[in-house]
């Protein structure tokens, strides 16, 4: 265990930190660029700094799923706490979320399904979409 707890973490660093990102529009909402931070909600549930317990899903430039974890004893050292494992580019979609699945299984249940979608949302954003040509209509169709 750390010396400090999660909650006083969270009390000092919540109205000002670097993953804090506010917006003027739609009343002020508050999102959070935590890499740690599945949702991107900028709550204490949600924010992967100040929780001992963290997931966090990105995409790596060649199209690789990595999920992140925060390990359980290596509080005192911050950058060897991070556990990553990267699915290749070819991995099946359902290998991914099954994958997603066992390793938030008894980590942070309250994670588990918004570590599967934001894997699927990664994963859908990376397929090419399909593009169609236009077909003439009206006058240029006759011609």
């Amino acid at each position: 265990m750390s010396s400090i707890s999660n909650d006083l973490i969270w009390e000092l660093t919540r109205a000002n930190s670097s993953y804090l990102l506010k917006r003027k529009t739609g009343g002020g909402v508050q999102f959070s660029r935590d890499p740690l931070n599945v949702s991107g909600d900028y709550s204490y549930s949600a924010s992967g700094f100040s929780n001992s317990k963290a997931v966090g899903v990105s995409l790596t430039p060649e199209g690789a799923i990595v999920v992140s974890t925060k390990g359980k004893n290596a509080f005192a050292k911050p950058a060897g706490s991070i556990v990553a494992t990267e699915f290749k580019p070819y991995t099946s979609q359902r290998k991914v979320y099954a994958a997603i699945g066992g390793i938030t299984k008894n980590y942070r249940d309250d994670l588990r399904l918004t570590a599967v979608k934001r894997a699927s949302q990664l994963l859908y954003s990376k397929k090419a979409k399909k593009t169609f040509a236009k077909k003439p209509r009206g006058k240029k169709a006759s011609e």
